[in-house]
C-alpha cells in the first residue's frame, strides 16, 4: 500500500488532471462530449486510500481488560 505522501501527490496530479479536461471540443460542425466520471471515481477511489492510511497512522488507544471475580466459582 502507498503512503500517504504518495497518495496526497496522487489526488493532487488527478485533480490537476481533472480541472484541465475539456468536456466538450468543436471542430467544425462536429461536437464531441467527454464524460468526466471514470476521473470522479477514481478521486473518490483515491480520497478512501487516504482515509484509510489516516486511520492506520493514528495512534490508538490500548485495549482495557476487564476482570471479573465471583464469590459463587462461576
Amino acid at each position: 500500500m502507498a503512503t500517504l505522501v504518495e497518495l496526497q501527490t496522487r489526488r493532487d496530479g488527478l485533480i490537476k488532471r481533472v480541472t484541465d479536461l475539456t468536456t466538450r471540443v468543436t471542430a467544425g460542425d462536429r461536437t464531441v462530449e467527454y464524460d468526466l466520471t471514470q476521473a470522479e471515481k477514481a478521486l473518490r477511489i483515491i480520497d478512501g486510500e487516504i482515509a484509510k492510511a489516516k486511520a492506520e497512522a493514528a495512534p490508538r488507544r490500548p485495549s482495557r481488560a476487564l476482570r471479573v471475580f465471583t464469590r459463587s466459582g462461576f
